[in-house]
């Protein structure tokens, strides 16, 4: 597996990578949807896949000496890496953003353990909707991808949409008014933090699960593939 991921960061990792990760700054604009950020990550992610597939990046592993799933394995694992990398930067950009005395986002959720959650779900879309169809036909990827766009902005939409509308329902329906208490702001007393802790793992979790689902259906792609 280490010769395997040296091999996806020397001949898969695209110039986007890097750079698209600089997009986790979108957290510092004034009212911005920023979960569109973890689309990019996504975005960047696909050039990866683009990038290898250009390469015949599939035939060349089917040539090398390990099984083909270990060879999925190989590369969602990096891919978890770069979303892993993101989140972390995602999280020192929302502390920035707390620091600078930014107020709360009125088009969408705010810098917090919540949008950290939404970014695991937003990166759980475009996997499960995207990988396995890479590895069906790699060199078809490229159209897939606007499949996946469409659900990950779709989700987005659903996720960005509902915090919008909690803060005006929240004068009036008390659920939206705990989402607006302890959801949809930016962590600073205990029962804050300990409600967005529990929203975050239940995303790690659903992000966990569906990454395994991912690979199971990666595999059985791979096995029936067009390369």
């Amino acid at each position: 597996m280490k010769n395997l991921l040296y091999k996806e960061f020397s001949l898969c990792l695209p110039v986007q990578v890097p750079i698209f990760l600089l997009f986790s700054f979108f957290i510092l604009i004034p009212n911005y949807p920023y979960l569109v950020a973890g689309f990019f990550i996504c975005n960047a992610i696909f050039y990866s896949f683009v990038q290898a597939s250009a390469d015949n990046d599939p035939l060349f592993s089917l040539l090398l000496p390990v099984s083909k799933a270990d060879t999925v394995k190989g590369k969602m694992i990096f891919v978890v890496l770069i979303q892993l990398v993101s989140l972390v930067i995602f999280a020192a950009v929302s502390l920035l953003s707390h620091a600078m005395g930014k107020g709360a986002n009125d088009a969408g959720t705010d810098a917090s353990l919540t949008l950290l959650g939404g970014y695991l779900l937003v990166f759980s879309v475009f996997n499960l909707s995207y990988i396995p169809h890479y590895f069906k036909s790699p060199h078809t990827a490229g159209k897939r991808f606007l499949v996946s766009a469409v659900f990950m902005f779709g989700f987005m939409i659903l996720f960005e949409g509902f915090m919008i509308a909690a803060r005006p329902l929240s004068e009036v329906v008390p659920f939206f008014s705990l989402v607006e208490t302890y959801l949809d702001v930016f962590p600073t007393g205990g029962a804050v933090w300990i409600a967005q802790a529990v929203f975050f793992a239940v995303c790690a979790a659903i992000y966990a699960v569906l990454n395994i689902v991912c690979v199971k259906k990666a595999v059985k792609s791979f096995e029936t593939s067009e390369v």
